[in-house]
């Protein structure tokens, strides 16, 4: 957890086995977010990729159907993208995800800052988010095997 000037938050820095491109295109198209954007089993996924445009993530497994929404703040492929973020486990109030990417070479670096969360909501979501983005790796590697 880190604090910042708006109080708690996720920072979660990491480099992902492919091409910035890719990595964007990851958490941009529904059909890719569907496979690694919850936690556990599967999400589903609606986006309006523009600013001010709006999404609905479902993450779904087996026995729970958790709904997340937001707008899109900034849209700026490949390098930024910030958006909203409102679950029933984030607080009544929206907080803010932004994910900053990096091309290494033939990997992409991403950071990615959740903030404005409530107290107590910190280590959940940075569980989550740890989470999933072990899960979009596992995804890009994947990819990247399948096409080699």
């Amino acid at each position: 957890m880190i604090e910042a000037a708006g109080g708690p938050q996720v920072r979660i820095e990491r480099v992902l086995p492919a091409p910035i491109q890719d990595v964007f295109d990851a958490w941009t198209d529904p059909a890719r977010m569907a496979e690694w954007l919850s936690p556990v089993g599967h999400a589903e996924a609606e986006v309006d990729l523009r600013v001010m445009g709006r999404f609905k993530v479902s993450m779904v497994d087996e026995t729970t159907r958790i709904e997340h929404t937001g707008e899109y703040l900034v849209v700026d492929p490949p390098g930024e993208l910030s958006f909203t973020w409102q679950s029933p486990y984030a607080g009544s109030d929206p907080s803010v995800v932004t994910v900053l990417f990096e091309a290494e070479g033939d990997e992409t670096r991403i950071v990615l800052t959740h903030r404005r969360l409530p107290e107590g909501h910190v280590d959940p979501h940075t569980q989550g988010w740890e989470t999933m983005i072990t899960r979009l790796a596992a995804l890009l590697d994947r990819t990247r095997t399948d096409s080699s």
